[in-house]
């Protein structure tokens, strides 16, 4: 677990979708920050690389590592670099219950 622990190398920002609504009911939220922290950051494969079946993306996909939290799930992103990380998967692995895995899509900030 150590070894892990640091490896953690990169600050990043989970920041959460602020839901809010104007006189005329259009969505006028906002990404909110919620903590820093620190994560492995890998790339993980070329641009553009997809499942069969699965729709064309742009962008850069991205493995990110960090110590697990209650609050992670597809409804955060990650602010890393000049980097917006959307998470499209969280991965939990029963032998490093103090870490998770997210598997995210970047984009230029």
């Amino acid at each position: 677990m150590a070894e892990q622990a640091g490896a953690l190398d990169e600050r990043v920002t989970i920041e959460r979708w602020q839901p809010a609504r104007d006189a005329a009911a259009d969505d006028v939220g906002s990404w909110i920050s919620v903590e820093t922290v620190f994560a492995q950051v890998n790339r993980d494969g070329a641009p553009g690389r997809q499942a069969q079946g699965e729709a064309a993306r742009s962008g850069r996909r991205w493995q990110v590592v960090m110590r697990d939290r209650a609050d992670l799930g597809l409804d955060v992103r990650l602010r890393w670099r000049d980097q917006i990380l959307a998470v499209r998967a969280v991965e939990r692995d029963a032998r490093r219950r103090d870490f998770a895995t997210l598997w995210c899509d970047g984009r230029p900030a």
